[in-house]
């Protein structure tokens, strides 16, 4: 290989280096750039920098098309791990709260009548059992109506704004024999579901809305629950998981936090109370 050959190569990867953030932010990489760098770098090679018509050269001199490829690799993998700004969070949240509110009013309307609002004895009724015979009071049954229209909501809004940044109700399950998360099929789910086999799905994670990496529901940013208080003025709180189970000594924000390994504290929404961390 000729000496100028060399010095292209020597050349074109340091800049690949620096594209991947991996040489410039150390003490070694620094002394490379501003000494071996600017002695490897052949005043042929600097002159293609400034000549695009040296971009359709073949053999030794064909570099910037290779380098090209190599940055556009390096482009696509921070866009398939891009996260969310604080201003787009912002408005996540924004419309999160909008959701609450409106499903919040769409389902007392519904179900009470029109300008009517839940008594605190009202939400304490039993209104039904379910199929494992437990109470269902209206507080239950009227939360259960709210999320779904909410979840909704998020669903067709969040899709046409941050398409591929969000999942709805994403079951995480933290294997404690590998320690890794896995991220359970809906269809699996389902079929668990039917055939009474809740065992599986002890130990799971569902938060309602979770913020992750461009394409990635591994890479949370963070996690949102909707919250939907019967007829209380209290702001609500993360519900606490039964005692003897998998995470008896958490609630879900502390569970979200920790097993999810969120890069932001996880949110609970609500029509009164907004955003509550």
């Amino acid at each position: 290989m000729s000496q100028v050959s060399s010095a292209v190569l020597r050349a074109v990867a340091w800049w690949v280096c620096v594209l991947l953030a991996g040489c410039s932010t150390t003490s070694t990489g620094r002394h490379e750039r501003s000494g071996r760098y600017e002695q490897t770098v052949d005043s042929a090679t600097n002159a293609c920098l400034r000549n695009p018509a040296c971009y359709t050269q073949v053999g030794d001199d064909a570099v910037l098309p290779w380098l090209s490829r190599a940055a556009s690799g390096a482009r696509t993998v921070v866009a398939t791990l891009r996260f969310l700004e604080a201003a787009e969070l912002a408005q996540v949240e924004e419309i999160l709260v909008d959701c609450a509110k409106r499903a919040n009013f769409e389902v007392n309307e519904r179900m009470l009548g029109e300008g009517k609002r839940p008594t605190r004895e009202w939400c304490e009724k039993e209104v039904r059992r379910d199929a494992r015979n437990n109470v269902v009071t209206w507080a239950m049954e009227m939360g259960s109506a709210k999320h779904e229209v909410a979840l909704e909501c998020a669903r067709a809004r969040l899709g046409e704004r941050f398409p591929g940044s969000f999942s709805v109700e994403p079951r995480y399950f933290p294997d404690a024999r590998t320690s890794q998360l896995r991220l359970l099929e809906p269809d699996e789910v389902r079929q668990w579901l039917a055939d009474g086999l809740f065992h599986l799905l002890a130990g799971t994670l569902v938060p309602d809305v979770v913020i992750h990496a461009q394409g990635d529901p591994l890479k949370m940013q963070t996690a949102y629950d909707f919250k939907f208080p019967c007829a209380s003025p209290s702001e609500p709180s993360w519900s606490p998981y039964p005692r003897g189970g998998p995470h008896s000594t958490q609630d879900q924000g502390d569970a979200y936090l920790r097993l999810l390994m969120l890069q932001i504290k996880p949110a609970r929404v609500s029509p009164r109370w907004g955003i509550s961390r």
